[in-house]
Formats: structure tokens, C-alpha cells, sequence
């Protein structure tokens, strides 16, 4: 195929289809750069959730057979693949999630322009056939909201990075599933992609379950001779099937995990904990009401999330309601030409959706939506993917993408093409205004001093449990982040078993108290003062002070009195619990046994049959693509 095909309008010359997915990639890495510019500089990214080390460790955590449940599964294990892929070929590891994020973005980008263009073309009326540049320029907006909006800015803010993927797929598959004759590889493919995280792969499967359903209405679906109807029914049979295997090879990383390791100490898949006061903390992690705007306002403008200190400042005052009312005038301007496309299938799979994800995340962030998930996740521990209700919100992204690509196209005749893709593009950006200063700003890559290096050294396969301080799962440093809340990199740095109980404090809500109950009283006995001995009983033998961080270290002192110091320096202090002399207490560690290898051979070949089901459905893509062409 040509770059080029002969356009509806006296055989004007249109760039082809190969043409615009250049230009929406470069419009989605203008963007991307834009947003992402501060993870060029060298250094580890590591902001909340966002945890990224030189040498990740294939541990039992990572496989998701650790206390806590699998929830970054089979991110972790993914990213230990790449790190040392990259190390054997001498490679910088600094770069790596990233790379994988601008990747992610620029995909996002692709996806929307291609939903656009798959609608616009089966649409008559003004601007929908638009030849040349123009089409392009018409189409900038939708590429642009599909990435400088505030879900992606939030999500990238709290550390949700590869949750981003699943963000991708649920804009893919209605391009690639809501039409006659589904392009099933390339479905498989972006599901294995969203995969990475358990809430990823919902998200996927939604989008893919509603897009699919979709297929066969719309205007021409099914029509013409020799039974068509019914050849379009078998296709979209055989679609439905290769994806339902293809959604259950990739959750077996996470499901494989989660049975083997007896549900995370009944934490269940991805979501287990519950608060203090017997909860499951879904209040906590409901959608949060932005400024002027209620709960419903802030999920239709693909905001909410449930942690404010992961909110960029615009979105934090009066300005929030300006870009809702400048947001509902893009819909309302999109809204004949939505009306007008209402047969087709992708905009059946899309625009409901929307409208059903703003109600039902509105509603769980209410007192009877609360109380209903609150039931539902604590009968249920799978149901734990849930709890975080505003990562749904993602399921109204491709209806947004539409709606501005629509409003493009309402505008086009009065201000010209260059003219509307200015001011709804603008639109698109004034609802994170500072987003590039604020990412910049938190996306602070850093350099971790070599006493972990020597820490390693001295902890890796040795028997016994560290335990670390000051108590928490976050570290507040002066060292990263410019002292932002950050997960504890210590899991992700040391080749042992890191004892973390994952609790964690959202704000007026309370603690939502993780699923690491030895991890819980070991840390305890420590805040107490307790003998060593008491430790030792718990299966702990190392204590990792991470002394520039704040928090609570309790009466610590009393029981590391009593230890070994093995390692010191400005920022870590290394104690094994020792008498004076160094001899190891007649206790000895005692801890739960790691693993067993069955188990983690399980685990292993089920991440393997999600990695290859990835490369073969993405070369099967390539290959249909290829013969199309």
C-alpha cells in the first residue's frame, strides 16, 4: 500500500493510514516528552508506588508468594527479566520503566487516533472526510487528551506506571474489536500488555468483553451475500474464544501466585488488607471529591483519585470547575456529531460504557456504594481489585477521546482546521495546566548511595528476616523525591526476605492495615524495646535502620542495644541480632521457610506463558498486518 490513497473530494491526495499513525505517534512523544522530561535525568525513578533499583531481585515477593498479596504481578518479575537482559548486553538499567512509560504513552496516543479515525470515516457531514493535513490537524486534540489528561497525570503522580498499559488496551480494543472482521491477534497482544498489573488486566477485559459484544451492530455489519450475518457471528465466536484463553494464560502469573501462597494470608488477589476497624479500607480508596466539583464532576473529568497528595495543584482549587465547565462545552459540541455516529459499533462500546463507569464510580464513593463494596471485597477476596474504584475511570476514556475529536470537527468550519485543533487542544491541556512542571518537579530519578550495595553483600541468601526502620511502608528522605512519600525500595533492593506488614495511612481515613501480620508484630516488638530474643522468635536476624528517613522508631534503641552493628554509614545502619561479641542469640533465626521450589517453578512457567503468549500474538499481528498491507 501507498502512503498515500485518493481522497472522497476530486481525487485529492490524502496521506494514508501509514502516514497518520506516524503523525499521532509524534503528536502522543511531543506530548510524552513533555510530561515525562524529568526521567531523563540519570538516576532510578522512585516516587510513591514507583519503585525502581539496579539490581531487582527475583525473591518470593516478586513472584507474588511472599505475606503480601500480588499486586504487582507480573510487573516485578517482567521488570528482574529486563534488568538483567539489559546487564548482559552492558546496557544502562536507569532508563528501563521510564522507557516502558513513554512507550506506554505514545501507544496511548496511536490507539486514539486510530479510534477517531475508525469513527470520523463511517460518519457523513462537515469535516468528516476532510482531505489532507487538515484531517490530521482535526484529529491532534483526541491524541493529546488521550494522554495530558488528569487519570494518566494522577496515576503517574502516585507511581501507577504500568497501570498506564491497561489504560492503553482500554482504548485499543474498541479500534480493534468494535468492527467487521476483529483483529483478534492484535487484541491478544495489547491484553497480554495491560497484563502487567491484576487491575490492568480487568481493565482489558472489560474493554475487550464490551467492544466485542458491539461488534455485530451498526450500520453494514453482517450485510451482503452468502450468509455474511452469520459469518460476522462466527468470527466474532472465535474472537471471544481467543481471547477468553488468552485472558486466562495472562492472569495465571497473579492467580498461580495467590493459590500457592494460600490468598495472602487471605488478603486475596491484589486488594487484600483491611483497615483498622475492620474494614476493608474501600472508603479509604474511594473517589475523592475535587474542589467545586463533587464526586461526579471529578470523574467525568477523569479525576478523583483517592490520594491528594498525588493531585497537581490546578486541580487542587477553583480552577477544577473551569476546566469541568470548559470540558462539558467540548462534549456539548461533540454531541450531534456522537448522535450522528450512535450506530456504530465503536461508539455503542464506548459512550454507554463512559456513562456507566461515571455513575458506578460515583455511586462507590457514596455511604451505600461504600458499604456494598465493603461487603463485597470482604466475602470476596479477588473482589480486592476493586477497592481502588477510581482507576475505573479509565473505561471512560475512549468516549472522551471521541468527544474531542468530534469537537474538532464542529468547530473546523468556523475557525478552520488549524484554528479548531488549537482551542480544543487547549481545552485538553488547561485541565492540567501544570502537569510538565509538576512531573517534573516529583519524577526526581535518584542515586542510591553504595551502603545498599554493601548491605546486599552482607544480607543476600543468608538465612533469617530483615526487618526495617523507621516502621512503615513509605520512607520520607531528604535523599529522594525531595523527601515525597516513597515506597520503601528496600523489597526491591535485597535479595531476602524484607519483612513489610503494608499498612498504609490515608489521611483522615485512617490506616489500611496491610497483609503482613508477623511483619506487623515484629515491628512492634522493635517499637517496644523488646529483647532481641523476641525478634529472633519471629524469624527476624537483620535490622535495616534507613536513618535520613522520618518516622516512628519507638524504643528501638533498647533492643538494637543488644545486636551487632554489621554495616554504617550517612544513611544505613546494618544490625544483626548478636550479643556484643557478634555471636548469634541460641535463639537463631527461625523464620517461616522461603518458598518451595515447586511453588516458585509454578510460578516461573506461568510468567513464561504470559511472556510468550505476548511475543506470539504480537508476531501473529505483525504477519496479519503485513498480508492487509
Amino acid at each position: 500500500m501507498s502512503a498515500t490513497s485518493i481522497g472522497p473530494r476530486r481525487g485529492l491526495a490524502v496521506p494514508g493510514p501509514g502516514v497518520a499513525v506516524a503523525v499521532d505517534a509524534a503528536v502522543g512523544a511531543v506530548v510524552t516528552v513533555l510530561l515525562l522530561a524529568g526521567l531523563a535525568r540519570p538516576g532510578f525513578p522512585l516516587l510513591r508506588d514507583w519503585v525502581a533499583t539496579p539490581t531487582p531481585p527475583l525473591s518470593d515477593a516478586a513472584l507474588g508468594l511472599g505475606e503480601s498479596a500480588a499486586r504487582a504481578v507480573p510487573q516485578d518479575v517482567a521488570v528482574v527479566w529486563a534488568t538483567r537482559a539489559l546487564d548482559a548486553v552492558g546496557l544502562p538499567v536507569w532508563p528501563l520503566t521510564g522507557l516502558l512509560t513513554a512507550v506506554i504513552c505514545v501507544w496511548l496516543a496511536v490507539a486514539a487516533g486510530a479510534l477517531v479515525r475508525q469513527v470520523v470515516r463511517r460518519v457523513t457531514g462537515p469535516g468528516a472526510d476532510t482531505p489532507g493535513w487538515a484531517g490530521h490537524l482535526l484529529r491532534a486534540p483526541a491524541v493529546v487528551v488521550a494522554v495530558w489528561n488528569p487519570l494518566v497525570v494522577e496515576r503517574l503522580l502516585q507511581g501507577h506506571w504500568s497501570l498506564l498499559a491497561g489504560v492503553a488496551a482500554v482504548v485499543t480494543m474498541p479500534v480493534l474489536l468494535a468492527r467487521p472482521g476483529p483483529r483478534v491477534a492484535a487484541a491478544c497482544a495489547a491484553l497480554v500488555a495491560a497484563g502487567l498489573t491484576p487491575t490492568g488486566w480487568v481493565l482489558a477485559v472489560v474493554a475487550a468483553a464490551v467492544s466485542l459484544g458491539c461488534a455485530g451492530s451498526g450500520p453494514g455489519v453482517g450485510a451482503g451475500p452468502g450468509g455474511g450475518r452469520d459469518l460476522e457471528r462466527g468470527r466474532r465466536l472465535r474472537a471471544a474464544t481467543a481471547l477468553a484463553a488468552v485472558a486466562v494464560v495472562t492472569a495465571l502469573p497473579w492467580l498461580v501466585a495467590t493459590l500457592l501462597a494460600g490468598g495472602a494470608a487471605g488478603g486475596g488477589v491484589a486488594g487484600g488488607g483491611a483497615a483498622t476497624g475492620g474494614d476493608t479500607g474501600v472508603a479509604a480508596f474511594a473517589a475523592r471529591a475535587e474542589t467545586g466539583i463533587g464526586t461526579l464532576g471529578s470523574v467525568v473529568a477523569l479525576g478523583g483519585i483517592w490520594n491528594s497528595a498525588a493531585v497537581p495543584p490546578s486541580r487542587a482549587g477553583w480552577w477544577a470547575a473551569a476546566a469541568l465547565a470548559l470540558l462539558l462545552a467540548v462534549w456539548v459540541l461533540a454531541a450531534r456529531g456522537l448522535w450522528r455516529a450512535r450506530r456504530d459499533p465503536a461508539v455503542r462500546a464506548t459512550v454507554p460504557l463512559a456513562l456507566v463507569t461515571w455513575l458506578l464510580v460515583a455511586l462507590a464513593a457514596t455511604g451505600p456504594g461504600v458499604a456494598a463494596l465493603d461487603a463485597l471485597v470482604g466475602a470476596v477476596p479477588a473482589a480486592g481489585l476493586l477497592r481502588d474504584t477510581q482507576k475505573f475511570v479509565a473505561l471512560a476514556l475512549p468516549a472522551t477521546v471521541l468527544a474531542w475529536g468530534f469537537a474538532s470537527r464542529a468547530l473546523a468550519p468556523r475557525l478552520r482546521p488549524a484554528g479548531a485543533a488549537l482551542v480544543v487542544t487547549a481545552v485538553a491541556v488547561s485541565a492540567v495546566p501544570d502537569a510538565p512542571r509538576v512531573l517534573w518537579d516529583s519524577l526526581r530519578p535518584v542515586t542510591y548511595g553504595d551502603g545498599w550495595a554493601t548491605v546486599a553483600g552482607i544480607v543476600d541468601g543468608r538465612p533469617g528476616d530483615l526487618l526495617v526502620l523507621p516502621a512503615g511502608s513509605f520512607r520520607s528522605t531528604p535523599l529522594w523525591a525531595g523527601g515525597s512519600a516513597v515506597l520503601d525500595p528496600a523489597p526491591r533492593m535485597l535479595d531476602t526476605r524484607v519483612l513489610v506488614p503494608g499498612d498504609l495511612v490515608v489521611g483522615s481515613a485512617g490506616t489500611v492495615a496491610g497483609e503482613g501480620d508477623r511483619a506487623r508484630e515484629a515491628t512492634e516488638a522493635l517499637l517496644r524495646g523488646d529483647d532481641p530474643r523476641e525478634l529472633t522468635d519471629l524469624g527476624v536476624r537483620w535490622v535495616l535502620d534507613e536513618r535520613t528517613s522520618a518516622g516512628p522508631r519507638g524504643a528501638s534503641d533498647r533492643t538494637l542495644a543488644a545486636t551487632t552493628t554489621r554495616f554504617a554509614d550517612a544513611e544505613l545502619v546494618l544490625y544483626e541480632l548478636g550479643g556484643p561479641d557478634g555471636r548469634e542469640l541460641a535463639a537463631g533465626p527461625v523464620s517461616p521457610p522461603p518458598a518451595p521450589a515447586e511453588s516458585r517453578a509454578a510460578v516461573l512457567a506461568a510468567h513464561a506463558a504470559w511472556l510468550l503468549t505476548g511475543v506470539v500474538a504480537t508476531a501473529l499481528a505483525w504477519v496479519g498486518r503485513r498480508s492487509r498491507r
